[in-house]
């Protein structure tokens, strides 16, 4: 019983977590003494959650209001996880006992069931700033090893993540100072994303309690590493990678090809999805280590799609491909339902990719760009009719609603940079 697994932890209150379209990770709690109950009905929430926006209130185009009914937050007991002193177990939203079309989680598991002849794999390296009072929490460099000696934080979100089943495969101290990534152990795609959602709450909570923030953004500080959420896909049947072929100069057989040219056919739509906020595209800029061009190529870091290379001995198990372009403000579950409905689609069509760039794609003239910024990246996916039928219209243009509100206000909005500039104009 979950009460009982909770009293052993020393944990009073379980939080029913979901995460919206604006990215914001959420939680109703249900106390000790209520929570097997709750976990059968599930907790009420309103619809007006999802019409939502980061800066905490209902986006004046979103479908649903105060007057809106509830769903409900339902628990799968598979994503309970418990790093005291906190629990969490994440929902699915159900509208009059079935799964709501506007849920980001409900809608991966349709695409999943929809292609259930198939078993789809991924695993994220996420990438992450620790900070103190808005500045790096140390001064380390890329790969270096001193950021290693007093840090009690990295070790101890590693330690958490691996008791709740996220297990960490390497732990790197990244470009930027203060900058870490975790690269996690490949699952399946539902497990994946729930895994996202619980390891930003392990490293929130743990750094929080040095009096430091994880902080997830794109692009927290001017002239330094943007963080990446970088996807690693495979698409297995059995035993067998139906992406691996021995036979081919990259390893990937046919059908990887097929989904190499359906995530390039939708790769503008896409943008919006993997790279969801203003801040998204203060990384995406050229020469950043992070994409700009829609493009592949075999371990070529300056690509969207990166045929990474194998590790020794494992070219089977080990053929992927890497989709670049994601940070940690994406939903996950949207973002992994958007990119297989994109892939598939290559598949079902027989689309060919172009040939691969194995060259620094940056200042390639000739290759077309991702969207340069949130409305140009909307713009492109409310373009995009095929994949938002494959996903679902109703939940696909919620998010653009959602999404126009969070641009409108920032493109309103005089910054810092701009009064110093111009007030001797």
């Amino acid at each position: 019983m979950v009460k009982e697994i909770l009293e052993k932890n020393g944990v009073n209150i379980l939080r029913f977590t979901w995460v919206g379209l604006d990215g914001m990770i959420r939680s109703k709690g249900a106390y000790i003494d209520s929570v097997e109950e709750l976990i059968k009905s599930g907790i009420g929430l309103t619809m007006a959650m999802m019409s939502f926006t980061p800066m905490d209130y209902i986006s004046p185009y979103g479908s649903f209001g105060p007057e809106a009914e509830d769903v409900f937050l339902t628990p799968d007991l598979s994503s309970l996880a418990i790093f005291p002193p906190s629990a969490m177990v994440i929902c699915d939203l159900y509208k009059r006992g079935k799964p709501w079309e506007y849920d980001p989680r409900s809608t991966l598991k349709k695409v999943l069931q929809k292609y259930q002849d198939y078993t789809f794999k991924s695993s994220f390296e996420i990438e992450f700033y620790l900070l103190k009072d808005r500045k790096p929490f140390d001064d380390a460099k890329c790969f270096d090893s001193k950021a290693y000696y007093t840090n009690q934080i990295i070790p101890e979100i590693a330690k958490l993540a691996r008791q709740n089943g996220i297990i960490p495969l390497r732990v790197i101290k990244e470009y930027g100072p203060g900058q870490y990534e975790f690269d996690i152990l490949h699952k399946d795609v539902l497990r994946s994303a729930d895994e996202v959602v619980i390891f930003k709450e392990i490293a929130r909570q743990t750094a929080m309690k040095y009096g430091v923030e994880a902080n997830f953004m794109p692009k927290p500080l001017n002239k330094m590493a943007g963080s990446g959420l970088h996807l690693n896909f495979s698409i297995w049947k059995g035993e067998e990678n139906l992406f691996y072929n021995p036979n081919d100069e990259f390893g990937l057989s046919d059908l990887a090809y097929n989904f190499i040219a359906g995530i390039i056919e939708h790769a503008k739509a896409l943008t919006a999805i993997a790279a969801p906020t203003v801040n998204s595209y203060k990384r995406l800029v050229p020469g950043s280590w992070a994409p700009t061009k829609i493009a592949y190529g075999y371990n070529n870091k300056s690509a969207m799609l990166r045929i990474p290379t194998p590790y020794p001995g494992m070219a089977k198990s080990d053929r992927r491909i890497e989709y670049r372009v994601p940070d940690p403000t994406t939903n996950p579950y949207l973002l992994l339902a958007a990119f297989i409905e994109a892939g598939m689609d290559g598949i079902e069509r027989g689309l060919k990719p172009p040939s691969p760039i194995n060259e620094n794609a940056y200042y390639k003239k000739d290759i077309e760009d991702i969207p340069r910024n949130l409305r140009e990246a909307l713009n492109e996916l409310k373009k995009d009719t095929r994949l938002i039928e494959r996903i679902g219209k109703p939940i696909i243009e919620e998010f653009i609603r959602v999404k126009m509100a969070e641009v409108e206000e920032y493109e309103s909005y005089v910054t810092d940079w701009e009064f110093e500039v111009y007030k001797g104009v």
